[in-house]
Formats: structure tokens, C-alpha cells, sequence
């Protein structure tokens, strides 16, 4: 299965260094490129292309302002020199986000996740779950803290919003639902243990009994313990799988 590429920046050298990486992955081929918006809509109409590499500053104007102008819409790899775009191009539902320089492993990584997401031909691909190594915006109130994934010890549910603790970081609301986080995360890593609670599973320590109905949860890269119910508690002793193989906690010291 072979997908089709636009690749658009209005840098000439950023095309062809693209072209060149994207030259190495046998899965994908790219049929055009384009330096501004109006050859960007002229070749999605030529091409109905799988995946449109897209740089987020054009001249004039930018990636954010192509979108809706695309006679179709297909998977859209974001690919800047800024960070700071991060959150407007996942409010997008962009396919991935790629920082200049873009790095050989980085892109293998992408171009993976768009062999296992898309169909050629057909409509843009739903995002394939992230990577330990894929970096995202977490934006609440008044910052943005862009991480990578590997960082995430746990999630807790907050209403609407979410609660992202991380390793060594101050934890960050956000506006997204835990149901969401279980679709993005990667399923073999983290697990979903009860409706309020995400946690990245080899990271736990310790699980410790308080009361018939609470237990303390030790995580790695966490400054206190984790207060889990019975359920979560179960699951946890009893249903996962260690990283090394075999069922249930625990995997180290610590139970009781």
C-alpha cells in the first residue's frame, strides 16, 4: 500500500530535504509539492492526496488558514520550526506535528502511523494512538507545556477537563476527556482502571491497602502516593500484565 504525499512550504531547500526523507520509506511517494496556498489547493484537487505535509508558515499566510480552503481533506502533517504552534494544529485534529529540523526517526514514526491509519484514495485518517516518543500541548488556563508522552504518570478525570500529572512537573488541567485519553495513549502502556483514572503501568511501584476501600498507589516520578479505590486496586493486582511478562501486580516489591 502506497500513499500519496503533497509536500508544501515556501522554502524550496525545506521541500527537497522532505522529499529526500520521504525517498526512504517505501510506503510513501510524493506526487507534488507547492510552495504557497494556491498550489497547495491546486494539487489536493489533481492529486486527492493521503497525506499533505504542510508547513505552518506560508507566504503569505499559513497552514492554519489553508485548511479550509482544501477541496478534500487529507491527513495533515503539520511541519514548522515553532513549537508554540502545537496546540492550534491538534484544535485542527491535525494527523501529527513535526519541529524543524525534522529528524529521520521522527518521520519513520509518522509515516508508520499513517501505513496503520490510512486507506489510499479515501478519506483523511483518524489518528493512529501516540508513540512514547510523540510530543503534545497540554494548555490550560494561562500556558501551554508541550511533553512528550513518556512523561505522562497518570490521568486523572476532572469533569470535562483532565488532570495530567507528569514526571517531574507540577501537574496541568486540561480541556479534554478522559474517554479521549483512552483512544490517544498507547494501549500495551497505559490502562484505563477505572472511570475516573489513567495510568501509565509500568511505572507503578507499590500498591499499599489503607482501608477495605482505598489503597496508595506508588508511582515513579511522582512526589506522593496515588489514593485508587477497590477496583482500581483489583484490576491492578489481579488483570495486568507485568512489562516482563506473566499476569498481574506485582512486578517489584511493595504489595500488601
Amino acid at each position: 500500500m502506497t500513499l500519496r504525499a503533497v509536500v508544501v512550504d515556501d522554502e524550496r531547500l525545506a521541500r527537497k530535504r522532505l522529499r529526500e526523507l520521504l525517498s526512504h520509506h517505501a510506503g510513501i511517494a510524493v506526487v507534488d509539492e507547492a510552495a504557497d496556498a494556491e498550489g497547495a489547493i491546486a494539487a489536493v484537487k489533481t492529486w486527492r492526496p493521503d497525506v499533505l505535509f504542510l508547513d505552518m508558515e506560508l507566504s503569505p499566510g499559513n497552514g492554519l488558514e489553508l485548511l479550509p480552503l482544501l477541496p478534500s481533506r487529507p491527513a495533515v502533517v503539520f511541519v514548522t520550526a515553532w513549537e508554540s504552534f502545537a496546540v492550534q494544529a491538534f484544535e485542527v485534529c491535525a494527523f501529527d506535528y513535526l519541529l524543524k529540523p525534522v529528524h529521520p526517526e521522527r518521520l519513520a514514526q509518522t509515516v508508520q502511523r499513517l501505513q496503520q491509519g490510512a486507506t489510499p484514495g479515501g478519506p483523511a485518517a483518524a489518528p493512529a494512538p501516540l508513540t512514547m516518543q510523540d510530543r503534545i500541548p497540554l494548555k490550560d488556563a494561562r500556558t501551554v507545556t508541550v511533553v512528550e508522552v513518556g512523561r505522562i504518570t497518570a490521568i486523572r478525570a476532572v469533569g470535562a477537563y483532565s488532570r495530567v500529572l507528569l514526571r517531574d512537573h507540577p501537574p496541568v488541567t486540561v480541556l479534554r476527556g478522559i474517554s479521549e485519553w483512552e483512544r490517544m495513549l498507547p494501549a500495551g502502556l497505559f490502562l484505563r482502571v477505572d472511570r475516573s483514572l489513567i495510568l501509565q503501568v509500568p511505572l507503578v511501584r507499590a500498591i499499599r491497602t489503607v482501608s477495605r476501600d482505598e489503597s496508595l498507589l506508588t508511582v515513579e516520578g511522582l512526589p506522593a502516593p496515588l489514593t485508587i479505590g477497590r477496583a482500581a486496586s483489583r484490576r491492578l493486582r489481579r488483570g495486568v500484565p507485568s512489562p516482563g511478562g506473566g499476569a498481574g501486580f506485582p512486578w517489584g516489591s511493595g504489595r500488601s
